[in-house]
């Protein structure tokens, strides 16, 4: 084969090499970006299931405050206090969920904000979530406030 053969053969291979190349780079860039959306999509889930596994073993932990599933025991002002905070702390939980998944266009996110309110509106059924909201429903984003107020 001669030089010349050989630089032609070359610049061939180099052509289909760019040719094949392109589209696959291009192709495995947007799986890579969906890969990464979809992982942080997952990694939002286990973040707000983490919070409200906490607020669970909290629940179970302070059984006696009627939490989970209310109850009208008289508790004390101490007890109250307590209480307040845990359901803070399921404020909390619920805004980081109206926050990341409220008005989302994902599929994914969507699902999770209609798992998110359904369990807001059950909880909003509860008297005793009512009166924490009225205590403490006026600092948090005010997009979420206004949600919550409605569905309350």
């Amino acid at each position: 084969m001669t030089q010349q053969e050989i630089k032609t053969c070359l610049e061939i291979i180099s052509s289909i090499i760019t040719i094949l190349g392109v589209p696959a780079a291009i192709w495995i860039f947007f799986r890579n970006k969906e890969r990464e959306r979809r992982d942080r999509e997952y990694q939002t889930y286990n973040a707000l299931d983490d919070k409200y596994i906490e607020f669970l073993n909290l629940c179970l932990a302070n059984s006696e405050l009627n939490i989970y599933h209310g109850g009208s025991s008289k508790l004390t002002p101490e007890e109250e206090n307590k209480r307040l905070i845990i359901f803070e702390i399921l404020i909390s939980i619920f805004e980081r969920a109206f926050l990341m998944y409220k008005d989302q266009n994902g599929k994914i996110k969507k699902e999770q904000w209609e798992g998110w309110r359904k369990y807001i509106n059950e909880w909003a059924k509860d008297e005793h979530f009512k009166t924490a909201w009225s205590e403490i429903g006026d600092q948090w984003d005010s997009n979420f406030v206004l949600y919550m107020n409605k569905v309350l």
